[in-house]
C-alpha cells in the first residue's frame, strides 16, 4: 500500500514561502482561485468554494507537474484543521496575487490627503 501524502508539510511550506514573498501567485479566471508555479516544474492551485446543497466553505489544493499531470488534489471543509491550513494558504495567495498590502498602504495615503 502506498504511503499517504503529507499534505500538512507541503501546505505549511507553501504558506511560509508565500509569506516570505518567494512564491508568486496569480488570480485564475475565478474570484476565489489562485495558482503559482514553483521552479518551472510544479503548479499549485488553491480555491475556495461552497458546495451546491451543502453548508460550509471548502478549500481545494491541487498540484500538477509540468506535463499537467495531476500529482494530488486535497479538499477539506474549513471547519477542520486541514481545511483551516488550506484557508490560511488561500488567504496568503490571495493577498500576494492581488497585491493587498500595497493597495492598503495606497488607500491610507489617499485618505490621509483628503
Amino acid at each position: 500500500m502506498p504511503e499517504p501524502i503529507n499534505y500538512d508539510e507541503i501546505i505549511d511550506r507553501l504558506t511560509e514561502k508565500t509569506d516570505e514573498g518567494k512564491v508568486n501567485w496569480e488570480q485564475v479566471y475565478s474570484l476565489n482561485k489562485f495558482s503559482c508555479t514553483v521552479d518551472g516544474e510544479f503548479t499549485f492551485s488553491i480555491e475556495k468554494s461552497g458546495r451546491f446543497g451543502q453548508e460550509g466553505t471548502f478549500m481545494r489544493l491541487s498540484m500538477t507537474d509540468k506535463e499537467n499531470n495531476e500529482i494530488f488534489q486535497v479538499e477539506h471543509d474549513v471547519e477542520y484543521p486541514l481545511g483551516r491550513k488550506l484557508g490560511d494558504l488561500h488567504e496568503a495567495a490571495r493577498r500576494r496575487a492581488l497585491n493587498v498590502e500595497d493597495k492598503i498602504k495606497a488607500v491610507k495615503n489617499i485618505l490621509n490627503r483628503i
